[in-house]
């Protein structure tokens, strides 16, 4: 698992506007961004990228100029566009994520189906560029966890396409459904859509990780409040001792098609398992099955648990904690003939990251392992 956490400091709230200047200020590179984000089909914008300060606090706005649009769009139109820029591959499943979830709460709050949904504000050039650009330099910062602080609740009204709806938003609010809010008592829209969209599509986690702080950026919002309306992004690698304990989460099933392994499996490590894997036994009556082990985290056994037992036939598990003992790793991109290319490194072990070297073979046409091996050799030559 990759090791680079973010976590985001929310006291005003959150908008992709104020994320992502949050994540140039902490060190993402804004030239990659704007050469990135011109691959997507959207003619005339500028971006503006300036210092501000905010009740005395220096921080990074980001503004997108862009051309007036006379038409709205529908998910499979904004779906069509990223995926047709060909940004990088995790750019572009977290970019279609965030709008797949926001076309979902929008058809929620309003009773329509999916594909019936109008997008209004948050389907506008600058509400595209700015979730592109967020996932994008999280791409950049290669940054694969996201956590964040308590959200703030706010009262009063936004105009918007619908007319005027009590805040937060309903569509934000079915965004943000599992996550802890306190009374900030602030008044006007803390939360935006887009903000909402990017915390569900960056799968972020509510609570403070274990982590060696790096960096930190701090990205304006465009009102003016009584607090810093800012975002604060901290950047690090998460903590790695020798020793540490976790729970192995065990059960066996014997009546699941290929299918639903194939599918659980990712899953699981996508929520968050340190690893999980099948193996195969024979049971009672010489039943073939199949035995599932998931090693995760001590904060994170509940949730996988219940995951298991609602996306598997498993009636039941095991539980039990183990100690472990890691190797300390680190987390960075190489740059190689086919682009940079994420590695773990630990010690003298170098592992190119899957994702990246498969999509440079394909792209290539060269043999996976051939791109492999040249990647270790460049994270060598760039060690020494």
């Amino acid at each position: 698992m990759a090791s680079k956490v973010l976590y985001l400091d929310c006291p005003t709230g959150l908008a992709g506007d104020m994320l992502l200047a949050a994540l140039c200020d902490c060190g993402a590179n804004e030239a990659w961004l704007s050469e990135q984000l011109q691959r997507l089909d959207l003619p005339g914008w500028q971006m503006e990228s300036k210092q501000v300060l905010k009740n005395g606090l220096a921080a990074r706005q980001i503004v997108f100029h862009c051309p007036q649009e006379r038409h709205h769009r529908h998910l499979s139109d904004i779906t069509d566009l990223i995926k047709a820029a060909k940004l990088p591959p995790r750019a572009t499943k977290m970019a279609c994520r965030a709008f797949t979830e926001l076309a979902e709460a929008e058809a929620r709050a309003h009773g329509c189906p999916v594909e019936k949904v109008h997008f209004h504000e948050v389907g506008a050039m600058d509400a595209i560029l700015d979730i592109c650009g967020v996932v994008l330099a999280i791409e950049n910062l290669d940054v694969w966890r996201v956590y964040c602080s308590p959200l703030p609740f706010s009262v009063g009204f936004v105009e918007c396409a619908h007319g005027r709806l009590p805040l937060p938003a309903p569509a934000t609010l079915n965004l943000l459904r599992g996550y802890h809010f306190y009374d900030s008592g602030l008044s006007g829209e803390l939360i935006t859509p887009t903000g909402a969209a990017l915390l569900r599509a960056l799968q972020t986690k509510q609570c403070r990780p274990d982590f060696i702080f790096e960096a930190v950026g701090l990205g304006a919002g465009s009102r003016d409040l009584s607090l810093p309306n800012i975002v604060r992004a901290l950047v690090g690698q998460v903590a790695e001792t020798a020793a540490d304990q976790v729970d192995v989460l065990t059960t066996n099933l014997d009546d699941a098609d290929g299918e639903l392994l194939g599918y659980l499996l990712p899953l699981l490590l996508q929520a968050g398992a340190l690893d999980a894997c099948y193996m195969p036994l024979v049971m009672k009556k010489g039943r073939p099955a199949w035995q599932l082990q998931v090693i995760c985290p001590l904060a994170l056994t509940e949730e996988l648990a219940k995951l298991i037992l609602s996306e598997s036939s498993a009636l039941g598990l095991r539980i039990h904690r183990e100690q472990r003992r890691i190797l300390p790793r680190l987390s960075r991109r190489v740059v190689t003939p086919w682009g940079e290319i994420a590695v773990k490194i630990s010690g003298n072990h170098i592992a190119p990251e899957y994702e990246d070297v498969a999509t440079a073979a394909r792209e290539s046409g060269l043999p996976f392992q051939e791109i492999y091996r040249q990647v270790q050799l460049c994270a060598q030559e760039e060690e020494s």
